[in-house]
């Protein structure tokens, strides 16, 4: 008897601290928020950003730097008025709140999940409905089945690699590895996309042909040491001819550190549609 009272006791534990953890840190399912001023809660949704709305100024909202589908919240008053916020994400979404103050119990890291969306369809301007089809596009490419091989580069324990060429609506979208085989983080200061020529004449200067990319899929600030990223780049359409080469380059911000990776054009013979 005494064993089984202790089973019930522990498992009534068990279930307030699984209840708990879900409360914190688990998939939000709830159109309430409440919040504090003396912590941050931290909205992260399935899809970038677009706009965040606040109903008044009783709350501060910011997007975390360096990401695009984390939005922080925090009350800026120790007591208010029930208010709203209304945040549009770049899949279409519409998603919208009723913020109360909770000193006790706020929400924090919570993950918001498209259920919560409200049922109606964002209507976006071209230009941002174009930047929502290509961030589409860039995390379709993450999940391919990796297929090219050999196009890869390692100097000062830094290594990159292409593992996948795709094209869709007049743009490559390029899968790079990156890894950081050594003790330093490599903060970034410029990821270069440029076509040279394969041999330099004595008598004529090298001549390169910068690629602006369209956007970097998630934006590359720094690869931390010991580590490996995936990232898709996404640029224009074009071309090679035999005498050229494109250069894929990583550059440190101050620093000295870079790996270079050289494509010919035969790479571009192995391109697939997206």
């Amino acid at each position: 008897m005494k064993n089984l009272k202790r089973i019930i006791v522990w498992s009534f534990v068990l279930l307030c601290t699984v209840i708990q953890a879900q409360e914190y840190n688990g998939n939000f399912n709830s159109n309430e928020l409440r919040v504090a001023n003396n912590m941050t809660t931290s909205l992260v949704f399935p899809f970038a950003i677009i706009s965040a709305d606040k109903g008044s100024e009783a709350i501060v909202v910011d997007k975390a730097k360096g990401v695009e589908n984390i939005l922080l919240v925090k009350a800026y008053d120790s007591d208010f008025v029930p208010t709203n916020l209304t945040i549009v994400t770049a899949d279409g979404n519409l998603y919208s709140f009723i913020v109360n103050y909770s000193e006790s119990s706020p929400n924090i890291n919570q993950v918001i999940t498209a259920e919560l969306a409200v049922k109606q369809q964002v209507v976006f301007s071209p230009e941002i409905e174009n930047k929502s089809k290509i961030e589409h596009n860039a995390n379709l490419c993450l999940l391919k089945t990796k297929f090219l091989k050999g196009f890869k580069s390692k100097e000062f324990n830094l290594g990159i690699q292409v593992t996948g060429i795709y094209v869709q609506d007049n743009l490559f979208y390029f899968r790079l590895h990156l890894i950081n085989d050594s003790m330093i983080d490599f903060e970034v200061d410029q990821l270069r996309f440029f076509i040279r020529d394969q041999k330099k004449s004595k008598r004529t200067a090298s001549q390169e042909l910068e690629i602006i990319p369209v956007g970097i899929f998630d934006s590359i600030t720094i690869v931390p040491h010991e580590s490996e990223l995936e990232r898709v780049v996404v640029t224009p359409k074009f071309t090679i001819s035999n005498k050229k080469y494109l250069i894929i380059q990583l550059l440190e911000k101050n620093g000295t550190r870079q790996v270079g990776l050289k494509i010919n054009r035969r790479a571009l013979t192995k391109i697939l549609p997206l």
